[in-house]
């Protein structure tokens, strides 16, 4: 009787998990709530975060993220809004995060190492670290897709 339960909770897993895999997924991001931020020299300043859905595959939403992290290092450099990309990164990886790490755990690690480079870029102005996180993500990136 307990190896049948068994059975039936390893077969309910397992078909959740394939049916999530293919799954588009959306994620808003409200537009009304401030967030704080600080920046290299300890200053905070009060943001509003934009709307931006959040939908796709894994494999799109990680080719959208790399997309984003390419401009990161040009935004830093030149006084763009490379906060608001960071936000966009973050969010895309809180979202494709739980099935890279169910599909491709070997790269969950690395891509979370390229989110936390974005991160370190952006509070330390330092335009080549978003440039070396970017060739990073690529590379994770075509290993995810099959690309690379």
């Amino acid at each position: 009787m307990k190896q049948a339960r068994l059975g039936v909770l390893a077969a309910c897993v397992t078909a959740t998990l394939a049916v999530s895999a293919c799954a588009d997924t959306v994620v808003d991001v409200d537009a009304e709530t401030p967030t704080e931020q600080t920046d290299a020299e300890g200053s905070v300043r009060t943001v509003t975060a934009t709307t931006l859905p959040i939908v796709g595959t894994t494999g799109e939403l990680l080719a959208e993220m790399a997309a984003d992290m390419s401009q990161l290092s040009a935004q830093i450099a030149d006084d763009g809004d490379e906060q608001a990309t960071l936000r966009r990164i973050t969010a895309i990886w809180a979202v494709a995060k739980p099935d890279v790490e169910a599909t491709r755990r070997d790269l969950s690690g690395g891509i979370q190492t390229t989110v936390d480079m974005a991160r370190n870029a952006v509070v330390r102005i330092r335009p080549a670290d978003a440039d070396k996180a970017f060739q990073i993500l690529t590379d994770l990136v075509d290993r995810y897709t099959g690309d690379g």
